[in-house]
C-alpha cells in the first residue's frame, strides 16, 4: 500500500520523506530510520510522520529480538592431578568418565559445546556434577574461530615463477614504497602476491589483500587458503555480523596473518602490517560514496607510507592516474607483459552491428558471428562467458497505443522490467510495482524495449537449449553465498555458459573458458563521464582475459555500433590507449592534470535547490582565484531527481 501511495503522490512533506526511506532501505530500526533522515527532518517530525504512516498501514512494523553476535564461549579444563581428581570422585559414572577422557586427551581447554555435540545432551548433567565436585573447572574464551565462506579450491603447490615474476617479488620486498604491478590478464599477478606474502610472513609480518568485489573473494581466498591454511581471514559485507566479529578478533589476536577483503578491511586491527596489496586497483568499487567518503586504493598508499610497508597496486588495465604516477616516479613500475601459460592473451574481434541485417524489423540481440562462435566453442567441449552490463529483462516499458510509460515517482527514471518476478523496479530507490501486459491508462498493449541480462539469458537458452546456463548479476547474487555457488557450479561444469554484468569479467580463472562475448559495449562507452572510455577499455580487456587460460586458444568477440572509437580500436594495447587518453585529458585539464571537485545540492523543492545552487556559484566566483580554479554550473545532475529529491550540481576544476 505504501508503494502505491508513493506512486500516486499521496504522501507529501515529512511523510513522503519517511516513506521513500522505508521503500529504499527496508528493515531499518526506528532509531536507524530517524538517524538517516536527520539532515532533512527534526527527530520529533520524523517520529510523528512514521507513526502516521503506521496508522495508515502504508508501512508495517516487525518486532525482532536483537541479540547481537555471540562473543564468548564456555570452555572446560581439568583441575589438579589425576590422583587429586580420583580423591574427589572415587566412582565416576559412565558419562562422567567419557567427559574426563575427552578432557585428558585434549590436554587443554575444550569447548562445552564440542563435548555436548560429541557425547549428546546427557553430557550436560555429567559436566554439572563434575563442576560441583571441583574435578573440572569452567572458564570463558573469546570466540574467534576461522570463518569458512565457501572458496573455490586451488592447488597448494606453488608453481615455478618466471624471471619477470621473480624480479617483481624481489622489487616489492625491497625498500618499502608503492608499486604499480601492470600485467596482462593471466600473467600471474596473483602468484606474485602469494610469493611476496609468503616471504613477508616468514619475516613475522602480516599481509592485507584488498579486492574490489565480494564476487572475487571465493577465488582469491581459495588460493591464499591453499597456501596458508587457517591463518587467512576474510572480511566483507557478505559475512554475518558474528562472522565479521570473529575474523576481526582473529586479526587483532595475531591468529590470522593474511587478510583478504573488500575496502573496509583496510581498517582491520593489524599489529605489524608488512605487505598491502590492492588487486584490480582501477576498479571504481574501491570508492566509498556514503558516510565517510574515501577511495581505498589511495588510502592504502597512505597507510603504506605511515606503516612503512610496501604497497602493490595490481591491474591489467591500471587507472590513468596510477599509471601516470608510475611514469613520473611517484610509484615504482613493474610489468608482466606475457602469460606463463602456452597460449597468449586472445586477440579481440569486433562485430560491427551496423552491418548486421535486421530480422523482423529490428537488429538481432546476437549477431550470426557470435552464434557461430558459441556453437563452435560448445562443440569443442569448452565454456563461454557472455557479458552485458545491465540487469533485468527490459530497460523501458511503454504503451504502444497512448504512449504512457512506467517511471519511478521518486526518481523520474524508467522502471526496469524483471520478467521472472513480473515486476517493474527502480534500481536506485527500490520502488517496484507489478507488471501487467495491458496499459493501466488505456488498456492497450505495452511493448518492452531495451535489454538486460535476463533477456540475454533467455535468448541464449532458446538458441542453445542443451547447454546449461548460469546468470550472475545483482539479482541472482543477492542471497548470502550466491557468488560462490554460481562460480562453483561453473567450475564443475554444471553450467557451461555464464551470463552476467561486469562481475563476470573480473579476476575469474577457469582454464576451460574458450570464448568471451560482449553483447553490447556502447552503453558503457557513451556514459556522460570523462572516464567512460577508460571504463569501457578496462571492462572489455578484463573480460578478454577470462578466455584461453588453459591449453586451448581463446577467442573474444565484441558487438558494437562504434567500431572506430579509439577505446575499441586499441583493445589489447594498453600503452597506446593510455597515450591517446592522456593527451585528451591534458587538453581538458581533467585528472591527472587537474583536480575536480563535485558540489551537489539536494532538496525536495526544485526551485529552492536551484536558487541555492545559483547563490553558491555566485559566492564562489566572487571569492576564488579565476586563474587557478574554474567554477562550472550550476546544472542538473545526470540523474536530476533521486529518492524524491532534486539534485543540482557545481563542478570546481583546479587548473
Amino acid at each position: 500500500e505504501g508503494v502505491n501511495a508513493l506512486a500516486q503522490a499521496l504522501a507529501e512533506g515529512a511523510e513522503g520523506e519517511v516513506l521513500r526511506e522505508c521503500i529504499a532501505r527496508p528493515g531499518l530500526t526506528r532509531r536507524g530510520l530517524i538517524k538517516r533522515l536527520k539532515d532533512l527532518l527534526e527527530e520529533p517530525e520524523a517520529d510523528k510522520a512514521l507513526d502516521g504512516l503506521l496508522r495508515k498501514t502504508w508501512v508495517y512494523r516487525e518486532q525482532k529480538q536483537l541479540g547481537g553476535p555471540k562473543s564468548m564461549a564456555r570452555v572446560l579444563r581439568l583441575k589438579g592431578s589425576k590422583e587429586e581428581r580420583l580423591a574427589l570422585i572415587k566412582a565416576p559414572g559412565k558419562r562422567q568418565k567419557a567427559v574426563l577422557n575427552h578432557l585428558e586427551q585434549a590436554q587443554g581447554d575444550v569447548d562445552f559445546s564440542e563435548i555436548v555435540a560429541e557425547q549428546g545432551p546427557y553430557a550436560r548433567t555429567a559436566i554439572r556434577t563434575l563442576l560441583e565436585k571441583g574435578v573440572i573447572q569452567e572458564d570463558q574464551r573469546e570466540i574467534r574461530d576461522a570463518v569458512s565462506t565457501g572458496e573455490l579450491p586451488a592447488s597448494s603447490t606453488p608453481p615455478k615463477l618466471t624471471d619477470a615474476q621473480e624480479a617483481a617479488v624481489d622489487s616489492i620486498l625491497g625498500p618499502p614504497q608503492a608499486w604499480l604491478l601492470h600485467g596482462v590478464t593471466g600473467a600471474g599477478k596473483t602468484e606474485v602476491y602469494l610469493h611476496a606474502a609468503s616471504k613477508t610472513l616468514k619475516n613475522g609480518q602480516d599481509v592485507l589483500v584488498l579486492v574490489p568485489e565480494i564476487g572475487l573473494t571465493p577465488l582469491l581466498t581459495g588460493r591464499f587458503r591453499a597456501r596458508f591454511g587457517d591463518s587467512v581471514a576474510v572480511l566483507h559485507s557478505g559475512l554475518t555480523g558474528a562472522q565479521r566479529l570473529r575474523e576481526w578478533r582473529r586479526i587483532r589476536a595475531g591468529e590470522a596473518r593474511v587478510t583478504v577483503g573488500a575496502r573496509s578491511a583496510l581498517f582491520a586491527p593489524f599489529k605489524n602490517l608488512g605487505l598491502l596489496v590492492v588487486d584490480e586497483e582501477h576498479d571504481d568499487s574501491y570508492k566509498q560514496d556514503e558516510g565517510v567518503r574515501y577511495n581505498a586504493r589511495d588510502m592504502a598508499v597512505l597507510a603504506g607510507k605511515l606503516m612503512e610497508c610496501p604497497v602493490v597496486l595490481g591491474s591489467a588495465t591500471p587507472s590513468i592516474e596510477s599509471y601516470r604516477n608510475a611514469k613520473v616516479g611517484r610509484y615504482g613500475l613493474l610489468e608482466l607483459l606475457e602469460r606463463p601459460t602456452p597460449k597468449p592473451v586472445p586477440a579481440i574481434e569486433q562485430v560491427d552491428m551496423n552491418l548486421i541485417e535486421r530480422v523482423d524489423g529490428k537488429k538481432p540481440l546476437l549477431s550470426p558471428q557470435v552464434e557461430q562462435a558459441l556453437r563452435q566453442c560448445f562443440e569443442k567441449g569448452g565454456k563461454a562467458i557472455v557479458l552485458y552490463n545491465r540487469r533485468g529483462f527490459a530497460t523501458f516499458v511503454q504503451c504502444e497505443d497512448c504512449g504512457a510509460a512506467y517511471r519511478c515517482p521518486s526518481c523520474q527514471v524508467a522502471l526496469v522490467l524483471h520478467q521472472k518476478q513480473r515486476t517493474l523496479s527502480c534500481h536506485y530507490c527500490g520502488f517496484h510495482r507489478h507488471h501487467e501486459p495491458q496499459c493501466s491508462q488505456c488498456g492497450g498493449c505495452v511493448v518492452e524495449m531495451g535489454k538486460g541480462t535476463e533477456q540475454v539469458e533467455q535468448v541464449l537458452s532458446d538458441r542453445f537449449p542443451d547447454i546449461p546456463i548460469a546468470r550472475m548479476d545483482a539479482d541472482t547474487t543477492a542471497a548470502r553465498g550466491a557468488h560462490h555457488r554460481i562460480l562453483e557450479s561453473f567450475r564443475k561444469g554444471e553450467s557451461r555458459l555464464l551470463v552476467g554484468t561486469q562481475i563476470v569479467a573480473k579476476g575469474h580463472d577457469f582454464p576451460d573458458v574458450l570464448l568471451a562475448v560482449v553483447v553490447g559495449a556502447d552503453h558503457v562507452l557513451m556514459m556522460p563521464d570523462f572516464r567512460s572510455s577508460e571504463r569501457c577499455f578496462s571492462l572489455l580487456t578484463q573480460l578478454a582475459g577470462r578466455a584461453g587460460r588453459g591449453d586451448m586458444a581463446g577467442r573474444v568477440l565484441v558487438q558494437t555500433h562504434h567500431p572506430n572509437h579509439f577505446a575499441l580500436e586499441k583493445l589489447g594495447d594498453y600503452r597506446s590507449f593510455y597515450a591517446q587518453e592522456v593527451h585528451e585529458r591534458e587538453m581538458l585539464s581533467h585528472p591527472p592534470f587537474g583536480r575536480l571537485c563535485l558540489v551537489r545540492l539536494e532538496g525536495v523543492h526544485r526551485g529552492v535547490v536551484q536558487q541555492a545552487a545559483f547563490d553558491l556559484s555566485k559566492k564562489l566566483r566572487a571569492q576564488i582565484d579565476h586563474k587557478a580554479i574554474q567554477v562550472l554550473g550550476p546544472a542538473p545532475a545526470a540523474l536530476p531527481k533521486l529518492l524524491g529529491r532534486w539534485r543540482i550540481q557545481l563542478v570546481l576544476r583546479g587548473m
